[in-house]
């Protein structure tokens, strides 16, 4: 009987025992996941307190994303500390650190040249605590990895093929940098850029890995919930859903939110700034406005000032929609409202190809595709030449499912309302369109009545240009860029096609005009920008497209994805420019629709291959993928480069707003770009009018002639940003011109 108590009293005192240790344990936890919250809010709180985050004039650099990463990641172990998936969230920390560490690393910034990773010298010198990070990332994955290593080899032998892995990683190599006439440069980044990407790799299948499979199971089932959707109905007709609606919303604020505050609601490229003056004037109901006294003064790169109308050089469907924006007094406003419109229209359109699980997942992705989010943000045509063409195709395709011909009117309409933005694109689009029509028509009756359908709606719309080059340039048949490349430069300087004449001479061109060697150059650019800015992701954005294509089990609905790309980029190899390094690859921006349909083609090709545990995990990766890009990619693109773009600096508005120029002559001091470009953006229409007027002051002599043209107002004098070394500063005025220019007062 005693040894009995005995016993049970040992029990007891053990499992006593036991459940004091697991509340001390838990305890313990909870007290690590409290310091771990605190200290990622002070890290998130200095990432923007500090000043060693921040340059000369107090502006964030992309530096403060390292410790927004650090802060962010400790946030999510703190939270998670406590439960089973503390593993996982310790990895996620791994990743955020080590991607803010490896974009440190990258040599991109305000001012116009394709990105490349620094030099070993630079790194070690000025960012050996990234290097050094990565390193250490290096050698944990490395050791963590190790025992899946053997499965992921296997499954790669199995479904991809010895040669084609070969090829896919010579690709993902050569694509991850940009190609430069520095060797030096480029087999550096070549280097920095594959490590980067192998160990980005790691770090993410390693995360996933350690989500137990219990955890894992409730977490797919919740993932599958939102992609698939919880509508009770059960019609199959794509339509839209307060999914798709929340995904816009969420775009437009974003992409507010970066044109407002980094991007800060003013243009910075050389095209913006006609743009915006092309929708200024065409809001004011004129198609061309008077040439102001004395031209020089007030001239341009695309502005033709020995004409005695001027005129912006583009297309005028692009102005036109920017004009609303203008008349409204939210012309910052518009692409992001475009982007959201895009958003809307891709989940239809993804839907009318594929499925609703297809359409989310792409959604997804669009929604946080740093060069659809970037192209929203600023004030080029590109979106609007998007919505265009999706609204185009969506109308199509419903026409070809309801058997309804007269849609193909409304579908042509819209392709010559891509033509009236963008013309190459616009017949890009046609192409494309007319292929579909005659591709998916059941009979050639329906083919003929379609297409002719479809021609005539777009010959209806695109023939709006007519009259309006008839106004601008005198000819209907003479467009205004050739006009004036024509007379300010030499014919055939923009045509498409190879020969010596073709091209600007411009820095970033490989050679003098254009040859097949250089269009094949011009892509490896543009491949490059797409790795990097698609999808922001450290194991780069054509990873899944690459392995899924070289797969061969690309399905014929994924068919129309690859031949757009194809058609997008053999055009556009016709050009001498490849677009620059401004938004991405600009240029092939209307394939950033294909190129998303492929990503989710390879998500699914994985999923098929793999039973439902891995296929979650796989899930849960690109989620995590894309969490990196809004956590860390999207800020640092922000600070690091777009804030200022090109050196613009937007104070000149609170410079006139403050000392209240009013009716007077602003001469700014400095250089022609960015100094005046930014100054004469603000210029009013017809250069005239009660609102000051800006103009660059080019000497004495012409100096002397504005002064005498202007004689009625009050002259300024504003040292640009390139003699200030920070924003606008006046360097003197009010002034008379009779009294005080004209006698040397200054």
């Amino acid at each position: 009987m005693d040894a009995e108590k005995l016993e049970l009293g040992t029990i007891d005192g053990s499992v006593v025992a036991g459940a004091t240790l697991l509340s001390v344990d838990r305890r313990w936890w909870h007290i690590a996941s409290a310091v771990l919250v605190l200290a990622g809010i002070t890290l998130v709180g200095a990432s923007f307190g500090l000043k060693e985050f921040r340059d000369g004039q107090g502006i964030l650099t992309g530096k403060f994303v390292l410790p927004l990463s650090a802060g962010v990641g400790l946030l999510v172990l703190g939270c998670l500390a406590a439960t089973a998936w503390r593993v996982f969230a310790g990895w996620l920390c791994v990743a955020l650190v080590g991607e803010a560490a490896s974009l440190q690393m990258i040599d991109a910034g305000r001012l116009i040249h394709f990105q490349h990773y620094r030099s070993l010298s630079d790194l070690l010198q000025q960012h050996s605590f990234e290097l050094v990070f990565v390193v250490l990332q290096t050698c944990i994955v490395v050791y963590a990895i190790a025992r899946y290593l053997g499965p992921i080899v296997a499954w790669l032998r199995s479904n991809v093929g010895h040669w084609k892995i070969a090829i896919a990683i010579l690709f993902l190599i050569f694509a991850g940098a940009a190609v430069t006439p520095d060797l030096k440069i480029y087999t550096t980044s070549l280097l920095l850029g594959a490590w980067v990407q192998v160990v980005s790799l790691g770090t993410v299948i390693i995360m996933v890995a350690a989500v137990p499979d219990a955890s894992m199971e409730r977490i797919g089932a919740k993932i599958d919930a939102v992609v698939d959707g919880s509508d009770r109905r059960t019609t199959t007709r794509p339509r839209l859903d307060r999914f798709a609606v929340g995904a816009a919303l969420f775009v437009v604020l974003l992409a507010a939110a970066l044109s407002y505050f980094v991007y800060q609601a003013y243009p910075h490229v050389p095209d913006e700034a006609q743009y915006l003056f092309q929708a200024r004037y065409m809001a004011a109901g004129q198609l061309t406005v008077k040439a102001p006294a004395v031209p020089e003064a007030f001239s341009l790169y695309m502005v033709p000032y020995l004409d005695d109308r001027w005129y912006s050089i583009f297309s005028p469907g692009w102005p036109a929609m920017l004009a609303v924006g203008v008349w409204a007094g939210v012309e910052w406003l518009v692409n992001p409202v475009l982007a959201g419109v895009c958003i809307l229209l891709a989940y239809v359109f993804f839907q009318q190809v594929y499925d609703r699980r297809s359409a989310r997942i792409a959604v997804i992705l669009l929604s946080c595709s740093p060069w659809f989010i970037f192209m929203g943000m600023n004030f080029m045509g590109h979106m609007f030449t998007l919505a265009a063409a999706l609204g185009g195709a969506v109308i199509l395709l419903n026409s070809l499912a309801s058997r309804r011909i007269w849609m193909c009117l409304l579908a042509g309409g819209l392709i010559g309302v891509v033509s009236l933005i963008r013309p190459l694109d616009g017949a890009i689009v046609a192409v494309l369109l007319g292929i579909t029509v005659l591709a998916y028509s059941i009979t050639w009756r329906r083919r003929i009545l379609s297409a002719a359908a479809l021609v005539s709606g777009t010959i209806a719309t695109a023939s709006l240009v007519l009259p309006y080059d008839m106004a601008v340039t005198g000819n209907a048949f003479v467009m205004p860029i050739d006009a004036y490349y024509t007379k300010y430069f030499w014919p055939k300087v923009m045509a498409l096609g190879f020969g010596p004449e073709r091209g600007m001479g411009w820095g970033l061109d490989a050679f003098p005009g254009h040859s097949p060697l250089e269009a094949l150059i011009n892509a490896a650019l543009n491949t490059s920008l797409l790795q990097t800015e698609l999808f922001g992701w450290g194991v780069g954005s054509l990873f899944l497209i690459t392995f899924f294509v070289l797969s061969g089990k690309v399905r014929r609905k994924d068919l129309w994805a690859v031949l757009s790309i194809a058609v997008v980029v053999l055009t556009y190899g016709l050009f001498w420019y490849h677009g620059g390094p401004d938004f991405g690859a600009r240029y092939w921006f209307v394939s950033i629709i294909p190129l998303v349909a492929l990503t989710v083609s390879g998500i699914e090709w994985l999923s098929r291959l793999a039973p439902n545990p891995v296929k979650h995990r796989m899930m849960l990766a690109v989620l995590c993928l894309v969490s990196l890009t809004l956590i860390c990619y999207i800020p640092w693109r922000s600070a690091d480069k777009y804030y200022h773009y090109l050196g613009v600096d937007p104070s000149i508005r609170e410079l006139a707003r403050d000392h209240h120029f009013g009716k007077s002559l602003i001469l700014i001091l400095g250089s022609e770009s960015p100094d005046y470009q930014t100054a004469w953006t603000l210029n009013p229409v017809n250069f005239d009018g009660d609102s000051p007027i800006f103009a660059f002051d080019k000497g004495i002599a012409v100096q002397t002639r504005i002064l005498s043209s202007f004689a009625d107002r009050q002259i300024w004098l504003v040292d640009g940003p390139s003699i200030t070394g920070g924003g606008y500063r006046v360097e003197a005025g009010p002034m008379d011109a009779e009294k005080d220019l004209k006698t040397g007062k200054r």
